[in-house]
């Protein structure tokens, strides 16, 4: 018998006196019991629904996965055109404080790394891909953004939040996931290092 079961079965057993037990307990202590036991299965879902997505898949060391994604305007990137180059993606949503902070950092770098075999992808994550255009009018980026709407390329990586960067180096193995954002020195070295 489950957990749960167990605790609906023994508070509709009956007393010596043929009462329920639950029926001689006070409101108060029937809804404490039952907030409780609310509260329980609450967590116990949340736990069993938000662990299985908070771990990365693709972790140091992998091969980074192909995919097919459109960009913002319409046109399609096929994964294996990056092969031979260093890629940082970044997985954002429109709604990321963190992300409308970084963006700016993650810009320059595209800027100062062009040129020199460093690719630079953002992935957002929204459903409505006008969120994103919205968020991009008020943090323009020369770089190059994705739609991952379906949540194709999500399910695959699995980022641990937003923002979430994979910096994969030439040959097409993770060597870094970075849940939050570096900072543009610590990031700015560790892309140069694998140049």
């Amino acid at each position: 018998m489950s957990a749960v079961g167990s605790i609906v079965y023994r508070f509709g057993k009956r007393s010596g006196n043929g009462q329920p037990l639950a029926d001689r307990m006070t409101g108060a202590r029937k809804g404490t019991i039952r907030l409780s036991l609310i509260s329980g299965l609450v967590a116990l879902g949340a736990l069993f629904s938000v662990a299985p997505a908070a771990m990365a898949d693709v972790s140091e060391g992998d091969s980074m996965p192909a995919f097919r994604l459109p960009t913002l305007d319409g046109r399609v990137l096929d994964s294996t055109a990056l092969q031979g180059r260093v890629v940082y993606i970044d997985f954002w949503a429109s709604w990321c404080t963190t992300c409308r902070k970084s963006f700016p950092e993650i810009n320059e770098l595209h800027e100062e790394l062009r040129g020199q075999g460093v690719v630079f992808i953002g992935i957002n994550t929204d459903e409505d891909v006008a969120l994103a255009e919205r968020f991009l009018q008020g943090t323009p980026v020369d770089f190059l953004i994705l739609s991952d709407k379906d949540q194709q390329v999500v399910s695959e990586f699995r980022p641990q939040g937003y923002p979430t960067a994979y910096v994969i180096d030439k040959s097409g193995t993770v060597q870094k996931v970075e849940a939050g954002f570096a900072g543009k020195e610590e990031t700015l070295a560790f892309l140069q290092s694998l140049l």
